[in-house]
């Protein structure tokens, strides 16, 4: 497995760091510790720095930040026989982070939520918005509730505790990818996996035949439900099955409603480390890079969210 981890000097850095350690990825894992210097290219190739003058030596001074930025991330990572190494790179970060992830040919790219420059308002920064949307990864935002770590507790080699993972199927290929990505990490022996899935036969029978009155209609509406639920048992429990033969601890919720608001409202409740989801479902207009449920759920989760894509890749 290859992983790309971003940091920008931000808060989400340590965050972004024990998350990572946390997962227990294999002593073969690559990762790459990341950051980019942004640098707006103009017509021409032109860049401000070289309208200032004094390129060389501006130049040197960010690349010594950058890297005394590194240092932290890279040592504490490198004391799990993980083959660690360093990157700092120039230029727009969204570009940037996209191209090494596919020229590196990464599994996962792990990064904050927010970046050092996105407004305190915003639950999801704009880098990171548009690399969970474009990247051919599996992406990993970071956000608070997972990781609250500090330089200090990093170097004496505690980590981030993954205590409960919230995990969203509808049986598609794309969460049986979560699934089996997860089951490859491995996440820590003691994390709780809680499967959700949501229904919604109801509310898409309302929409795709407006013209069949379900009110008049009940045996029918009775029998659509009642089919959805025992598929959805299915598919719950053959997920809670696939947990609990690494013996982990496992539960499943079937709510009915939209799938976004489902697992948000899930979320809240059972308080999860990471909600790990697909970056499609069954529904998935192949077209789309990113499904409208993982989307949602990114923006507006109060944790971190695994999105996961490319089910060939993913077990890297």
């Amino acid at each position: 497995m290859k992983v790309l981890l971003v940091v920008d000097g931000s808060s989400y850095l340590e965050m972004a760091t024990g998350t990572l350690k946390a997962l227990r990825l294999p002593s073969r894992t690559e990762v790459t510790v990341m950051t980019v210097v942004p640098e707006h290219t103009f017509l021409g190739g032109i860049t401000l720095d070289m309208l200032k003058g004094g390129v060389l030596a501006k130049k040197e001074a960010q690349l010594q930040k950058a890297m005394d930025l590194l240092q932290a991330p890279v040592q504490a990572l490198s004391v799990s026989r993980l083959k660690v190494k360093s990157l700092v790179q120039w230029g727009n970060p969204t570009e940037i982070i996209l191209n090494v992830a596919r020229e590196s040919d990464a599994s996962l790219v792990v990064m904050g939520a927010k970046g050092l420059t996105d407004p305190p308002q915003f639950l999801l920064g704009n880098v990171a918005q548009k690399v969970m949307k474009y990247a051919n990864a599996s992406v990993l935002l970071v956000r608070e509730k997972a990781a609250t770590v500090t330089e200090a507790s990093l170097s004496r080699g505690k980590t981030t505790a993954i205590n409960r993972v919230l995990l969203a199927t509808d049986g598609s290929k794309y969460a049986d990818a979560v699934i089996l990505f997860l089951l490859d990490l491995p996440l820590p022996r003691h994390t709780e996996v809680i499967v959700i899935t949501a229904l919604q036969s109801h509310l898409e029978a309302w929409i795709k035949t407006p013209t069949l009155d379900f009110r008049t209609n009940q045996e029918l509406l009775a029998n659509l439900q009642a089919a959805e639920e025992h598929e959805a048992r299915k598919i719950t429990t053959k997920a809670e099955k696939q947990f609990q033969t690494k013996v982990y601890k496992t539960a499943s919720i079937v709510m009915r409603g939209g799938a976004a608001e489902c697992i948000l409202v899930a979320a809240k409740e059972y308080k999860p480390d990471i909600i790990a989801l697909g970056s499609r479902g069954l529904s998935g207009i192949k077209s789309l890079l990113l499904g409208s449920v993982a989307e949602r759920v990114a923006r507006y989760a109060n944790c971190s969210v695994l999105i996961g894509r490319h089910p060939g890749k993913m077990r890297g």
